[in-house]
């Protein structure tokens, strides 16, 4: 037997009775800090409350390894009815047998994510042409309402959008999608940084959140009014080029700013500061004349939302970096820097969905399987190893669990997420038509 999940309101009520708790394995909190020691004896109930405070409704026992639950006395307390926890039973997971209804309303908010997309592709549309023929000037009451309404969305589902975007063979395409992915990736991110760590910073005013999502939605503005030439050639920059594109931020996104009257700090900073260093001697970054500590937060969050979907985005001379790659790679990079850093940081790794409901993932035996919740990730195995369907629906599977990596049920890193349409015909017919039913 491996690890019980055991409810952490059941273990706390264990402690507060006089008992004792020892998981047996290491305990982790949300900013992947060690909380507790694999062999530590809790008898603390604060140490509990501390991590219940954090959103954790669970804690793994593992008897095997040494963990248990004992009452007063010191005698072994037994898991009675009710204080296992079903390992797919997470915060806001609805009860997995109802796998239709779920699968339905990830769909079906990918619908409505596809519908508002278009229409923000729409209107970022007449805004660059604006900026194109008046040589900088736009409707900024456009853009407003844009954001506005994306901002709408984001606050009921943070990741809709999330496999949207990522095929991109034009440049104009690029400029547009781009615009929404980095105000739809960013936005999430700065708002879970207030949340948590806005205090330490003077950064938790949620009124501040719609003009920072209008900074990120412009924040590429200025490459408009660089000429075509430049950034349609095909070939490699020469150094006199790529110094002109270096202005789209610094100089030519300031431009189109200071030509509408548009000088709030929460909107022009993610402009012209997008490619500033987020630590000192950060290389390859400009301009380099401003110290990384006077970047503000927000600032930094746009930066990573900006790399995160370039990488991560088909063009028509790359194919898009597995999003665990990238994540990780961020990760190794502004990792072990200054406060700021890390909490921004941590912010974007908790926030981005690197594993997207909705979307299609690869296992490392080959399977293939659709994702039913990011945390986990939690996925329906519906093919086997050769790409065959299934004949019938298995049980959804927690690739976290350590009963799954034990078994070898583990992602295949080296093979980028798709999409169900790109796999169609592997579908079984019951997911298809869940799926596809409207």
């Amino acid at each position: 037997m491996g690890h019980i999940n055991t409810s952490i309101d059941r273990l706390i009520k264990i402690v507060q009775q006089g008992g004792s708790v020892r998981t047996g394995i290491d305990i982790y909190n949300s900013e992947k800090t060690k909380t507790i020691e694999k062999t530590a004896i809790i008898n603390d109930e604060n140490i509990l409350l501390k991590l219940k405070a954090e959103g954790i409704q669970i804690l793994p026992i593992s008897r095997q390894l040494g963990g248990g639950t004992w009452d007063k006395q010191g005698l072994e307390l037994k898991l009675r009815p009710g204080d296992q926890i079903n390992p797919f039973e997470k915060e806001g997971l609805a009860e997995i047998p109802e796998i239709d209804k779920k699968i339905g309303k990830i769909e079906e908010t990918k619908r409505e994510a596809t519908v508002k997309f278009e229409k923000a592709k729409k209107n970022i549309k007449k805004v660059i042409s604006d900026i194109k023929d008046t040589g900088g000037e736009f409707d900024y009451g456009q853009v407003e309402n844009t954001v506005t309404e994306l901002l709408d969305f984001i606050n009921t589902d943070e990741s809709a959008f999330s496999l949207l975007t990522r095929e991109i063979f034009s440049y104009d395409d690029y400029l547009y999608n781009h615009s929404i992915n980095v105000c739809t990736i960013g936005t999430p991110v700065i708002k879970h940084f207030m949340g948590k760590y806005g205090k330490q910073f003077g950064m938790d005013d949620p009124e501040k959140i719609k003009e920072i999502s209008i900074g990120y939605f412009m924040h590429d503005a200025g490459k408009v009014l660089v000429p075509e030439e430049i950034l349609n050639k095909k070939g490699p920059l020469t150094d006199e080029e790529f110094e002109v594109v270096k202005t789209h931020s610094y100089q030519l996104g300031m431009q189109v700013f200071e030509k509408n009257h548009l000088n709030d700090p929460l909107i022009i900073d993610s402009v012209r500061w997008h490619h500033a260093p987020m630590f000192k001697g950060e290389r390859r970054c400009y301009p380099n004349d401003v110290e990384p500590e006077k970047i503000p937060p927000y600032v930094k969050v746009c930066k990573l939302a900006d790399i995160y979907d370039a990488l991560t985005s088909v063009r028509c001379y790359k194919n898009a970096f597995n999003p665990i790659e990238v994540v990780t790679d961020l990760f190794t990079k502004y990792a072990k820097k200054d406060k700021l850093v890390q909490k921004v940081l941590l912010s974007f790794i908790s926030v981005v969905g690197i594993y997207p409901p909705g979307s299609v993932v690869f296992l490392s035996n080959g399977q293939m399987a659709y994702i039913i919740d990011s945390r986990g990730p939690i996925v329906l195995v519906f093919s086997d190893d050769q790409g065959v369907p299934l004949k019938r629906q298995p049980d959804p599977i927690d690739l976290s669990d350590p009963n799954s990596v034990s078994a070898g049920l583990k992602l295949d890193h080296k093979r980028p997420m798709t999409t169900p349409v790109k796999v169609y015909n592997k579908l079984p017919k019951g997911l298809r038509e869940m799926i596809f039913s409207k």
